[in-house]
């Protein structure tokens, strides 16, 4: 899988696509979070959903330093879409992230399930 292409774009972060790997092009700008970001996107397997996928984005620490990070979203703001669990571009259409997806509800259950239980206290 380390065959990858890397494709630069304007917005995002980073996303494996199982063919190709799209890299915000401001990154190579940053070299601290270049390297390890891709580290990161060549560690994804190139399934759909897998929960080894899920472990690495949720679960496993980051080489990435995520006050530096933080600083290059706000430099770069098109780089928030990656927080997006779907997005449309006009090159790919519709893209959606499982892993985004399933974090998002599960953190809406939370909060939902708090309110009502709350209600009833």
């Amino acid at each position: 899988m380390t065959n990858l292409s890397i494709v630069e774009v304007d917005y995002g972060i980073a996303n494996n696509f199982g063919t190709h790997i799209e890299m915000n092009r401001h990154l190579k700008d940053y070299p601290t979070l270049y390297n390890p970001i891709l580290k990161h996107e060549l560690s994804h397997t190139d399934k759909i959903f897998s929960l080894e996928d899920m472990k690495l984005d949720f679960l496993q620490g980051s080489q990435v330093n995520n006050w530096e990070l933080t600083k290059f979203m706000f430099q770069h703001p098109k780089s928030f879409t990656q927080l997006l669990p779907f997005y449309w571009t006009r090159k790919k259409g519709f893209v959606y992230d499982i892993n985004m997806t399933v974090m998002y509800l599960i953190m809406f259950s939370i909060v939902s399930l708090s309110v009502i239980g709350g209600m009833y206290l």
